[in-house]
């Protein structure tokens, strides 16, 4: 007999892929982009000679941070780029 797969919930996979996975993954795009981490700020300073130096600070957290958004941000678009353009 040929049954058709179904989800933990009792549901079958077609509707999981057409109905709620969609969903899902636009609320996702929408929180990171919302709530997207900064990348690395670089401050300019003037030094003792009056030239314009670069003054980098180093937040390690908030880079990895930044990094992991991004990629995910990049395989979310890989997926389904159509949805990310209406989310932007």
């Amino acid at each position: 007999m040929n049954m058709p797969q179904t989800s933990g919930l009792g549901m079958s996979n077609s509707f999981m892929h057409s109905q709620v996975y969609p969903e899902i993954m636009f609320e996702l795009r929408e929180s990171l982009i919302n709530t997207m981490a900064k990348p690395k700020d670089v401050l300019v300073d003037i030094d003792e000679n009056g030239e314009a130096v670069e003054v980098n600070d180093v937040d390690v957290e908030n880079i990895h941070i930044y990094e992991l958004m991004r990629e995910t941000l990049v395989c979310l678009t890989n997926i389904d780029n159509q949805a990310m353009d209406k989310c932007i």
